[in-house]
């Protein structure tokens, strides 16, 4: 995709994301009528097993989980030499997870009522999809260029789509979030990657310089 073109479709999305966050400060009836409409399907799909499977699903996708499977990601770029790669996936992860917190307390949005999983902190916008987002973003990107066949890449790009989806969807099915929250994530997520990504190279360039050397093979010096 051309930076130009991402950069565009980045803004388009933190528009989306504006106007969710606008509809919740605002009390809009439209948005108001949305999270209604998805509470009721979700109240309609309540069965034990898909109370286990999503609360499965959100712990697996939640921050804490997220953060470690990514220092996980940045400690085996640091053995494989790709220091300065490490360093910017752990900063974007890192640095877009404080964003979204601080937006929450902006925001301010209180949590449904009659959650299953009890959870803590204010609503919008969820930090599990938010990270998550962002996670299956990175081995997108990082994974897609390895992968040879169209088709291979399409299965790779649907599951990771589908398990932001999957982990979306508990967060509403659990009552933890507004159908709201994490539309807004997504787009928040979404348009933070987009329009970070395409200065990706020199920023590496510029953590390049900036860690002394001896730093960057104390891992392998050490295995």
């Amino acid at each position: 995709m051309k930076t130009k073109t991402q950069t565009s479709l980045g803004l388009v999305m933190l528009a989306l994301f504006a106007a969710l966050a606008l509809g919740v400060r605002v009390h809009a009836a439209w948005l108001t009528q949305l999270d209604a409409g998805a509470s009721r399907i979700a109240a309609q799909a309540l069965t034990p097993l898909n109370t286990q499977s999503f609360k499965l699903i959100g712990t697996l996708g939640s921050p804490a989980v997220v953060m470690a499977a990514t220092c996980g990601l940045c400690l085996w770029l640091w053995w494989r030499h790709a220091v300065s790669l490490s360093l910017w996936i752990g900063g974007l992860q890192v640095f877009g997870a404080a964003i979204a917190e601080a937006i929450k307390q902006l925001i301010a949005r209180m949590r449904p009522l009659h959650q299953l999983v009890p959870d803590s902190g204010y609503s919008f916008p969820s930090g599990h999809t938010f990270c998550t987002a962002l996670f299956v973003f990175t081995l997108l990107w990082l994974g897609l260029p390895r992968l040879k066949r169209h088709t291979q890449q399409l299965i790779a790009i649907i599951g990771g789509i589908g398990w932001i989806a999957l982990v979306a969807m508990s967060r509403v099915y659990l009552r933890d979030h507004y159908v709201s929250d994490v539309l807004a994530s997504m787009s928040l997520a979404s348009g933070y990657w987009l329009l970070l990504t395409p200065y990706a190279l020199p920023l590496q360039n510029t953590l390049r310089r900036l860690v002394p050397e001896r730093i960057q093979t104390l891992w392998l010096h050490k295995n």
